[in-house]
């Protein structure tokens, strides 16, 4: 025949599925669904543990910068262990005028040396040791430095 068709795609015949048969799709469609929720779980389980690496790292820098901080505080002169006059004229608002020869009196009596730090007009200033501050004008430096907001 002429018109004839090879290749044609044949209508899948209607036949009635075996228990067999039905079992087996069943069987096929709850370990997709049991595989498909494995899957979630772990997509989930890698989203918190990258969540919490990535907090577990922030805090870390966090940390290091404080640290860092807390060091560059120490070497100005601004900390609970050594202060400059000026450093706590400004934190007083100025109330009572500081000098350093009682300080530096305290300091030679008690066998405790002041420490030199940088300053942009002097260029070196003498920070003194906060028992020198307590002892001598009754600045406490910890309330004054300590926590900051």
């Amino acid at each position: 025949f002429y018109f004839t068709q090879r290749d044609a795609i044949r209508a899948p015949v209607q036949r009635e599925l075996s228990t067999m048969e039905i079992l087996q799709i069943a069987m096929a469609s709850e370990q997709g669904r049991l595989e498909a929720e494995e899957r979630a779980k772990h997509a989930e389980r890698t989203k918190s543990q990258i969540s919490r690496k990535r907090e577990a790292s922030a805090l870390g820098k966090l940390s290091a910068i404080t640290r860092r901080c807390r060091d560059l505080e120490d070497r100005l002169g601004e900390s609970e262990k050594h202060a400059t006059i000026t450093k706590v004229e400004k934190a007083t608002n100025g109330k009572g005028e500081f000098k350093f020869a009682p300080l530096r009196r305290w300091c030679r009596d008690n066998a405790i040396e002041a420490k030199d730090v940088p300053d942009e007009r002097y260029g070196s200033v003498k920070s003194w040791p906060a028992g020198a501050w307590l002892a001598v004008y009754g600045v406490d430096l910890k309330s004054l430095f300590g926590e900051k907001k």
